[in-house]
């Protein structure tokens, strides 16, 4: 059975306690001003944060907290906080972690490169060999941000070759996949099939803003969105699908609601329930 998870934000919190909504999980962080719970050391606000929600759905953590998330960094395995990052997984109600496929140095060599993250993805596997999962997330290629970034990472190809070789799961973002087709020059449909979706263990679901120069992610799904989830579950069925939606800032200036930490946003909460309400219905459709 596909589980349903969502950005935490109090708007989706008030959803639940008045059975508006229903989901499985939380999914943690969403923006950066949530990011406050990990400013002490020992963890004690996040804790205190993580147990609150867990009594209302299971918390399931994105990253590692402030330990380094850059897994394609050179010191990595250096710079790690082992005991602090399973302090952050053993808090959270999901036993798993998920980190971005990032962090290559565009100096190096793809072969470089791809030995890096092996090696670091490896050590962190080792530490952690008792998680539920262990998912890599393709990254927002966006051509017009990012266009050199990311590197190799954005290629499908080696993104299918790293979690092959780590037999990592594999956490598809959609508008990701679609920013990077663009900066690639691919047909969306042609990259997604090239990459790992037989490891599929996650989505990842937003919609997109497109103008002449700029590609704006996490607003609420457009109809290409749901038409490429869709496609994607006829043949392949990930264990969860996550709403991403959230901004806090509007960059290109559209009027879409914007999420903040000291007010609710009544705009974005009545987005996020349909949105849900539409998942929830490809959901039966498709988990069958």
């Amino acid at each position: 059975m596909i589980k349903l998870a969502c950005n935490y934000y109090k708007e989706v919190e008030e959803l639940i306690q008045n059975g508006v909504i229903d989901i499985d999980y939380f999914k943690f962080p969403s923006l950066g001003f949530q990011m406050s719970v990990f400013d002490k050391y020992d963890l004690s606000d996040y804790e205190l944060f993580v147990n609150q929600l867990n009594q209302i759905r299971p918390v399931m953590m994105h990253g590692i907290g402030l330990s380094p998330n850059i897994i394609g960094s050179k010191s990595f395995m250096d710079e790690v906080d082992i005991s602090y990052v399973k302090k952050v997984i053993n808090l959270a109600g999901v036993n798993g972690i998920s980190l971005h496929l990032s962090g290559i140095d565009n100096k190096l060599s793809r072969t470089e490169n791809k030995n890096i993250l092996i090696n670091n993805i490896l050590f962190l596997k080792d530490k952690f060999s008792e998680v539920e999962f262990f998912s890599l997330e393709n990254v927002d290629g966006n051509p017009y941000q990012y266009r050199e970034t990311f590197g190799v990472c954005i290629e499908p190809d080696f993104i299918a070759d790293i979690i092959h070789e780590t037999n990592c799961d594999f956490l598809l973002d959609i508008s990701h996949a679609y920013t990077s087709s663009r900066n690639l020059g691919l047909d969306v449909y042609e990259y997604l099939h090239r990459l790992p979706l037989d490891k599929l263990y996650e989505i990842h679901i937003n919609g997109w803003i497109e103008t002449e120069n700029d590609i704006m992610s996490h607003t609420k799904i457009n109809p290409h969105g749901y038409e490429i989830l869709q496609n994607i579950l006829k043949e392949n069925k990930p264990k969860i699908i996550t709403l991403e939606y959230g901004r806090s800032n509007d960059r290109l200036f559209c009027g879409i609601p914007i999420m903040s930490p000291d007010r609710i946003n009544d705009e974005a909460k009545a987005e996020i329930r349909i949105q849900l309400g539409r998942l929830k219905e490809i959901i039966r459709n498709f988990d069958k």
